[in-house]
């Protein structure tokens, strides 16, 4: 199971040979396939069974809002722990603890015998949903400098697909075996995960142990070893500006799968059915978007303006909204591009850091910013409306947010730059 991967930002040697795909690294693959498909069901599965989970175990209004906002809050912890345990256990070790807990919290959620337990759970599989955000890049950093956009692309692809598969099964599983086992059925998922990554803990291990054998990160000739902590990303432009970057694409993401279809049918007049049909065009852009953002980003020597037109896409189908100005659903479609700031984001987790620690410590970051802002989304839309009694407000609050995003994007990306310029030398 040996690879050999370089801390620079982009792959080096170009004048070796690269290696085979799966030489050395399948139970990495068959881990990371896992693990990215596995980082959303215990959201999207749970979304069309929701009535039924209020009514079995007598969930209040307040108790489904509060279970709508345990996603963000969750993510955002396992965000902020990810960067932690990488360093201190290694991406494999982290990558194996995200699988455990999520296939522990999602298989027993359905089984724990009423709502707290449930809540205690749910919050259990999302915080290891969390981890496995975060792990992804640096796996791909550590493993694959040869293939870099091609596994962040796949990665993402993963993450999104495993958002849409288990909405798309809920319903037919609860109908075949009852709302408990098809909110269980997705953590098998999981709990089938926990072999390749325990297999791949225990052959790195070995390897760290066993002076003889090739060194899986070969750093550069005298280059001491780095602890990027949470004082140093804040120091750090590049993790300041991904973090702001992400942030407002959480918000607004976040906002819009909460408010959009109610905003279709109470501001800009379309049928419950007209707005269901845009609302799936704003879903099913992350499926693309997912694999053409991080090819641009690889192939992109400035990827700066690829950025800032990723966060202009989704104010500007607010404005058009706002404008009333042609068809509804193609300022949704406008807005639905949008859906590419994240596969970008975390292809610079890779492309601004020159270390697995680095691409961690800003993905942590950045996702664990992010995704706390994403909680503020669907509240302050929900907030503004019960103000103003209109989707006015929140439409060009959320439009005002291209400023900051596009802001972070430009940090973000500005070439030459990277998470460890930030660390004072040792």
């Amino acid at each position: 199971m040996t690879a050999t991967a370089h801390s620079s930002g982009r792959p080096a040697a170009a004048t070796q040979a690269r290696p085979g795909l799966w030489k050395g690294r399948t139970v990495v693959i068959i881990g990371l396939v896992l693990l990215g498909i596995g980082l959303r069901y215990a959201v999207t599965g749970m979304s069309p069974l929701l009535g039924d989970v209020r009514a079995a175990l007598s969930i209040s209004t307040a108790g489904a809002t509060f279970l709508g906002m345990l996603p963000t809050l969750s993510f955002g912890i396992g965000g902020f722990l990810a960067p932690v345990l990488v360093r201190r256990w290694g991406p494999e070790a982290t990558a194996l603890a995200a699988v455990a807990l999520a296939a522990v919290g999602a298989l027993a959620r359905p089984f724990g015998g009423g709502a707290v337990p449930f809540f205690i759970l749910t919050v259990l599989a999302l915080v290891g949903m969390g981890l496995g955000n975060v792990t992804g890049a640096p796996l791909v950093k550590k493993y694959f400098p040869d293939r870099p956009a091609a596994m962040i692309t796949l990665f993402s692809l993963l993450m999104q697909a495993g958002a849409t598969l288990p909405a798309m099964t809920a319903l037919p599983l609860a109908n075949a075996v009852g709302w408990q086992g098809s909110l269980a059925s997705w953590g098998l998922l999981s709990l089938i995960a926990v072999v390749p990554w325990t297999v791949q803990l225990g052959a790195s291990r070995r390897r760290a142990h066993d002076a003889a054998a090739p060194a899986v990160v070969v750093a550069p000739p005298g280059a001491p070893a780095q602890k990027i902590g949470f004082g140093a990303l804040v120091k750090s432009p590049v993790a300041r500006g991904t973090a702001l970057f992400y942030a407002m694409a959480s918000l607004n993401t976040y906002a819009m799968l909460a408010w959009l279809p109610t905003m279709l049918v109470q501001f800009s007049g379309l049928s419950k059915g007209d707005a269901a049909a845009a609302f799936s065009i704003y879903t099913f852009l992350t499926l693309p978007m997912a694999v053409i953002t991080p090819i641009l980003a690889n192939r992109l020597k400035k990827p700066a303006a690829l950025a800032v037109a990723l966060a202009a896409t989704g104010p500007l189908g607010y404005v058009g909204l706002l404008t009333h100005a042609g068809p509804a659903w193609g300022w949704v479609f406008v807005a639905g591009i949008s859906g590419g700031a994240f596969p970008l984001a975390i292809a610079m987790f890779n492309l601004r850091t020159r270390t697995t620690a680095g691409s961690a410590g800003v993905g942590g970051f950045a996702m664990g910013t992010g995704y706390l802002a994403g909680t503020l989304g669907p509240l302050i839309g929900g907030w503004l409306f019960a103000a103003t009694g209109s989707w006015t407000a929140p439409l060009w609050v959320y439009a005002v947010t291209f400023v900051p995003m596009a802001i972070g994007a430009l940090v973000m990306a500005k070439p030459g730059r990277y998470v460890e310029d930030a660390l004072d030398p040792r």
